[in-house]
């Protein structure tokens, strides 16, 4: 695109989602796994749930986020300025996760059942619930995307992260961990009703932002990313697994090669989602078209 051609036209976003864009976006799709994992993990009381969801906001969230700055030994500038910026509410969020999970999965592990368990436990769970959903806070700030500026995201993003925690620890049952199958699928199946009735409210809501609301969701839904939306995010990341959900449920017991399809399916609709959002943002002309 030509320089003069932003003046006029439909720009798509590309800082957080082509060349080293990319690791913004894999930071963020790790975040709400990790973050998600974990709050399921406390749900069902598993311990090696809390432990590999706190390792997957540590290493990976933390590791593609601090690649993507270019410059990490300098992150710390910004956790000075919370007020102004989400980007390092977040990394404050992310922070005391990590200081709040590691002294709850210490207290789990050598003390189990104690007042400081369960205190931290709160506070680590807390935490990672903001994680999962400050990102839908970071991208709601950028004012020239009208597909971002819905209140709609962050909730969206805390929905996906806890069906993908659901996801790993039903593939963790596969492999014999000890958790209630059936109890983690109905709470899938609610999930992913509840997240494509949230996923159609948003865009519909976004047409009615503005012009490039709307160019942006025809683009998800018949432009160059419609194959993306429905193929990654819709029949791989709620439709497979809602079948293979109601299969389970109607046998009463669960079949392990449904599972894992299901499972799979459900990461390829986490990614999905979030590439198809951020891929999807695009500025509006500054100029009106009809004045050329």
């Amino acid at each position: 695109m030509k320089p003069y051609e932003w003046m006029v036209k439909y720009t798509p976003q590309t800082e957080w989602i082509e060349g080293r864009g990319i690791l913004m976006w894999l930071a963020e799709v790790f975040g709400g796994i990790g973050a998600g994992l974990y709050l399921v993990a406390l749900y069902f009381n598993s311990v090696w749930g809390m432990v590999l969801g706190w390792l997957i906001v540590i290493a990976l969230k933390g590791g593609f986020h601090l690649a993507y700055l270019g410059k990490p030994m300098r992150f710390w500038r910004m956790l000075l300025k919370p007020q102004t910026s989400w980007m390092a509410r977040g990394f404050i969020f992310m922070l005391l996760f990590i200081v709040f999970g590691a002294v709850q999965l210490a207290y789990s592990w050598w003390l189990p059942g104690t007042t400081g368990e369960a205190v931290f436990m709160v506070l680590a769970g807390i935490m990672a619930l903001l994680v999962a959903m400050y990102t839908g806070f970071v991208m709601n700030y950028v004012n020239g995307i009208q597909l971002w500026n819905s209140a709609l995201l962050p909730l969206l993003f805390v929905l996906t992260g806890v069906l993908d925690g659901l996801a790993l620890v039903i593939a963790a049952s596969v492999f014999g961990g000890n958790i209630d199958v059936l109890a983690a699928e109905a709470i899938s199946r609610t999930l992913l009703i509840t997240t494509a009735a949230l996923i159609a409210i948003y865009l519909w809501s976004a047409t009615y932002i503005g012009s490039a609301g709307r160019q942006s969701v025809i683009r998800l839904i018949h432009g160059n990313l419609a194959p993306i939306m429905w193929v990654g995010v819709i029949l791989c990341g709620i439709i497979l697994p809602v079948v293979i959900s109601w299969f389970t449920h109607i046998a009463g017991a669960t079949s392990a090669p449904l599972l894992i399809i299901a499972i799979i399916s459900e990461m390829i609709g986490a990614f999905a989602l979030k590439y198809a959002i951020l891929k999807a943002g695009t500025y509006g002309p500054l100029i009106p078209v009809s004045a050329h």
